[in-house]
């Protein structure tokens, strides 16, 4: 048996039918009170702390969605999820030419904001390449269906290489546009 057992059996009458000590209800709502002040005064902070974590849970969600929407659970693009079944060789160089088509429009972005009449040679270069893209995703589920179709195959590198030339032509024009 511990001291505490002992001494509550000791003092068993002390604790079955005393009343508080006199003023001990005043001191009890005091003590309330000042810890209920208190409160009111953290409930700003709380506050701000509670809509910085919707923020931090609405931002979290945006990006699982958007992580979703662009890469599936095992992290491939949508390019590597089109391509899934595809020789790899083939796949090697369409992603050679994809990086080159995203590095070529990114430069003709830059030099399309310095052009007078770049936006409309921009809109009417990205109508080209989003018609390419359709083309390329077409062609990509044909050779799925038929895999050993080499003509297939040549017609997808071939799209490849228009898209890059169109690219190329496009930027070329905007260069001499730039110069005059």
């Amino acid at each position: 048996m511990n001291n505490l057992d002992k001494f509550i059996r000791d003092h068993a009458e002390m604790f079955d039918d005393q009343e508080p000590a006199t003023g001990h209800f005043e001191r009890f709502g005091q003590r309330l009170d000042r810890l209920h002040a208190s409160d009111m005064k953290t409930t700003p902070f709380r506050f701000w702390m509670k809509i910085a974590a919707g923020i931090v849970i609405l931002m979290t969600a945006g990006l699982a969605i958007f992580e979703l929407a662009t890469h599936d659970f095992s992290g491939r693009t949508s390019l590597q999820q089109a391509t899934l079944g595809l020789p790899e060789e083939l796949v090697e160089v369409i992603s050679i030419y994809e990086r080159r088509a995203d590095q070529q429009m990114t430069e003709l972005n830059q030099i399309a904001q310095e052009c007078p009449d770049g936006a409309r040679l921009m809109k009417h270069t990205q109508k080209e390449v989003d018609q390419l893209d359709k083309n390329m995703d077409d062609l990509v589920s044909a050779l799925k269906e038929n895999p050993s179709d080499n003509r297939v195959q040549t017609a997808l590198i071939q799209n490849c290489k228009a898209k890059e030339s169109l690219l190329n032509d496009a930027i070329l024009q905007e260069k001499i546009n730039k110069c005059n």
